[in-house]
């Protein structure tokens, strides 16, 4: 056994589309008194693509590699401000690790170090979740062939539904086919890693969470190996807390259904918010991915005007899933650069309903 080697924290990832209940999840694990999630910041990736050939951890490689994660904050919802990290202390601890350490202990000490308002006792898991780094499963499975991933699906037609109503903060153009392509292109992808990795994978439902919350988190505690604690359950109870330490309203714009105890509050509000058409589209799109979530389709059959109406946007997230999947492997730099870039559709959208109204 190489005494060098550092004994770390196993870590585990939560993955899901954008809406589809991973802040939810995350925070039912963050108020576990073992495990530590921080709020989204995804550095990651770019972070290893950066480091990722650095062989001896000396002093310079460290500072450099905290130099890289104060330089940048992402997006204006996921601030490295949140993460609460003081740069000393953080510092201080990488360098227990010179000369030793490899790039997965250092990206999961960020992790480690960063903020939550839950006590803790021994911390047995350190835990991920950036929606962001869904389309990327397959490049983490081999960054971190050790790690246990959650992935979780919701309604895609709720998945649409919510996504809609935060189209004012130019997330995702809210673009029903889009949309559910996506959800379509991550449902697949995530049964394909299951099946290649079964030990390493679980996918669950949103709606069977929220309906089953006990049976389903606890086999969710037991498969990435720690002991099941019900008062996880009372996460709801920081609300004030929470809107007092992060201070921003985009917290109680994305999140404010989640300050209460979890309920079935947010499920089928497509069958209100949808028009008939709508929801033939939806179904269309989804199509065999719906009937294995078990997703009930109004629209089952073949039809080429709706095969028509949708190849448009079917093409363009496929090819944009693609582009960003490739530019992970640009320097961080470039790809830093493009994640920004690629919201082309996005900024368009906007523009086009601002000439509307």
């Amino acid at each position: 056994m190489d005494s060098r080697k550092p004994n770390m924290v196993p870590i585990f990832f939560i993955m899901g589309r954008p809406r589809s209940g991973t802040t939810l999840l995350s925070t039912l694990f963050d108020a576990h008194p073992n495990v530590k999630i921080p709020p989204e910041f995804p550095i990651m990736l770019p972070l290893y693509q950066e480091f990722r050939k650095v062989k001896d951890w000396d002093e310079e490689a460290i500072n450099s590699f905290v130099a890289f994660i104060f330089q940048h904050n992402v997006f204006i919802h996921r601030t490295l401000e949140n993460l609460k990290i003081d740069r000393a202390g953080f510092t201080a601890d990488l360098m227990t690790l010179a000369h030793k350490g490899t790039i997965q202990d250092f990206l999961k000490k960020l992790n480690e170090q960063g903020f939550s308002l839950f006590p803790k006792q021994e911390i047995l898991r350190i835990g991920d979740k950036n929606p962001v780094y869904s389309i990327y499963t397959e490049r983490f499975l081999k960054i971190f062939p050790d790690a246990r991933f959650i992935c979780i699906i919701r309604d895609y037609r709720d998945n649409f539904v919510s996504m809609r109503k935060l189209s004012d903060l130019k997330l995702e153009a809210p673009i029903l086919t889009l949309q559910v392509y996506r959800w379509r292109y991550v449902a697949k992808l995530f049964l394909k890693c299951k099946k290649r990795y079964p030990d390493r994978f679980r996918v669950i439902r949103y709606e069977d969470l929220v309906m089953n919350k006990s049976e389903v988190l606890a086999d969710l505690c037991q498969f990435i190996g720690i002991p099941f604690d019900p008062a996880v359950f009372d996460f709801y109870k920081k609300k004030e807390e929470t809107f007092r330490t992060y201070n921003n309203p985009l917290v109680e714009r994305f999140h404010g259904s989640l300050m209460n105890p979890v309920n079935t509050g947010r499920m089928e509000l497509w069958k209100k918010e949808m028009t008939p058409a709508e929801i033939r589209m939806a179904d269309f799109v989804a199509g065999k991915y719906a009937g294995i979530f078990n997703y009930d389709r109004v629209e089952k059959s073949p039809s080429l005007i709706l095969w028509l109406k949708s190849r448009p946007m079917a093409i363009y997230g496929f090819l944009i899933f693609k582009l960003y999947v490739w530019g992970s492997y640009l320097p961080s730099r470039i790809s830093l650069w493009l994640s920004v870039k690629l919201l082309v559709l996005v900024r368009t959208w906007h523009y086009f309903s601002g000439k509307k109204k």
